[in-house]
């Protein structure tokens, strides 16, 4: 009996943690800076939002004033990796994306200040 309550015990902690990321992470998030290299890059026209396991990618273009949109799913693997997918190839030559799948990991979330790492780059969010 008592190691059915440890376990019951165990499985809503690890539920609890997955749904505090997730609610963390969910919303509209403004990328700030890409480091690459040591070098820290202005960034102002690229979003990432997040709702549940859906995931879109907005770039705004100043000289059309227009935004571009992609939407796509995103996959959390304990917390600590996120897997984001795009379903837009047009929207991929202009992002600094090789293919449409990413794996970031997830250095720092909290209400206000996103902290992705992948690929080299660490990319730095704002909540929106």
């Amino acid at each position: 009996m008592k190691k059915k309550w440890m376990a019951a015990a165990l499985a809503l902690l690890a539920l609890t943690a997955c749904d505090k990321m997730t609610t963390d992470l969910e919303g509209k998030w403004q990328l700030k800076e890409i480091e690459a290299g040591g070098v820290r890059t202005a960034v102002d026209t690229v979003w990432y939002n997040f709702q549940t396991s859906l995931f879109m990618y907005q770039l705004y273009e100043p000289a059309t004033e227009e935004y571009k949109v992609s939407y796509g799913l995103s996959y959390y693997d304990e917390g600590e990796e996120i897997r984001l997918e795009l379903n837009n190839d047009a929207l991929l030559p202009r992002t600094d994306w090789e293919s449409r799948i990413r794996t970031f990991t997830i250095e720092k979330v909290s209400r206000k200040e996103l902290v992705l790492k992948g690929d080299g780059k660490t990319y730095y969010f704002d909540k929106f």
